[in-house]
C-alpha cells in the first residue's frame, strides 16, 4: 500500500524517484546557471581590459619585454569552458604568447574559485605516461629525490615510479587526492629536490619568471628540471587556462632572466618538452 523501501536508506520507491528527479532538476539547473553566468563574467572583464591596454604597456611573460599592445602580436581562440574570446599576445622579441590579459590580470581568488569550478565537472585524461616520460628526461639517478609538480589527480605516475624504486613525491594544489606521496600546500614543500618534472602545467603559469625563482628555492645545486606541454607550439589555446606558450626563443629567455640554461628541448609527434638546469 505504501510502497517497497530501500532497505539501506528507508525510502520508498516512489520517494526515492522523487528525490532522483529533483537532484536532477538541481543538477541541470546548476550547470545552466554556470552556462549563463560565466561567459556574462569573463566576456565583462574582457571588454574592460580592451579599454585598459589602450594606455597600458604589455609585459612579455618569458622575457619581460614591455611595450604598449600594438608592439605585439594578436592570436585569438574561442574557450571551451565559456570563457568567450581569448586575446592573446605574441613577443616580437621572443615569440612568446600570452594571455588573456583579462585573466591574467584577474585576482587570485577569482582564478583559484575558477578552478575549483571546473573540476567539479571536468576531469582531466590519464597523463601517466608522459609524465613518466618527462621524468625520465631528468637522467635520474638512483638515491635522488625528485617532485612531480602539478601531478594532478588523474595520473597514476607518483605511484608507478614509486614502485619502480624511485624517491618521487608530487604537488597538486587544485585537485584533490588521497595519496600519503602528494601534497596540496607549497609550504610543504620544505625538502630539496634533485630534479622536478611536470606534464601540462607550464601553460598554466600566470608568472613564469617567479615560478621559475620558486622552483629554485627547492631544487638543489645544479638541480634539473623537464617540462612537458603541447603549448611550446599554437597548441591547446581553446581554453582560458593556458595563459603561457613559450614558443620560439621564450624557453631561452626565460631560463636566462631566472638564473637556469635551456639544456634541451623535446619535439615527438604530440610530445614536446624543454629541460633546464640551475645555475
Amino acid at each position: 500500500m505504501f510502497g517497497r523501501r530501500d532497505p539501506k536508506i528507508g525510502l520508498t520507491d516512489e520517494k526515492l524517484a522523487a528525490l532522483r528527479a529533483r537532484l536532477e532538476a538541481l543538477e541541470t539547473r546548476a550547470k545552466v546557471l554556470d552556462e549563463q553566468l560565466l561567459p556574462g563574467l569573463w566576456s565583462t572583464l574582457a571588454q574592460l581590459h580592451e579599454q585598459k591596454l589602450i594606455n597600458a604597456p604589455l609585459t612579455c611573460l618569458a622575457c619581460g619585454q614591455a611595450a604598449r599592445a600594438e608592439r605585439f602580436g594578436v592570436r585569438e581562440d574561442t574557450c571551451v569552458f565559456g570563457g568567450g574570446r581569448l586575446k592573446r599576445f605574441e613577443c616580437p622579441s621572443c615569440g612568446c604568447v600570452f594571455g588573456p590579459q583579462w585573466y591574467l590580470d584577474a585576482p587570485q581568488h577569482v582564478i583559484d574559485a575558477d578552478y575549483r569550478q571546473l573540476y567539479l565537472n571536468y576531469r582531466e585524461a590519464d597523463s601517466t605516461e608522459d609524465e613518466i616520460r618527462a621524468f625520465h628526461l631528468l637522467d635520474p639517478q638512483p638515491g635522488g629525490l625528485y617532485l612531480n609538480w602539478g601531478s594532478g589527480a588523474w595520473s597514476r605516475s607518483v605511484e608507478v615510479l614509486r614502485e619502480q624504486g624511485w624517491d618521487v613525491w608530487g604537488y597538486e594544489p587544485h585537485a584533490s587526492t588521497a595519496s600519503p606521496f602528494i601534497v596540496r600546500n607549497r609550504a610543504e614543500v620544505s625538502a630539496r629536490f634533485d630534479g622536478i618534472f611536470s606534464n601540462n602545467v607550464i601553460e598554466h603559469f600566470f608568472d613564469p619568471a617567479a615560478q621559475f625563482s620558486d622552483f629554485r628555492e627547492v631544487l638543489k645545486p645544479a638541480g634539473k628540471m623537464a617540462h612537458a606541454s603541447p603549448c611550446y607550439a599554437w597548441a591547446c589555446a581553446y581554453t582560458r587556462f593556458h595563459t603561457f606558450f613559450p614558443m620560439g626563443q621564450a624557453p631561452a629567455r626565460l631560463a636566462d632572466r631566472t638564473g637556469f640554461t635551456l639544456e634541451s628541448q623535446v619535439e615527438d609527434g604530440e610530445f614536446r618538452a624543454a629541460v633546464f638546469r640551475a645555475l
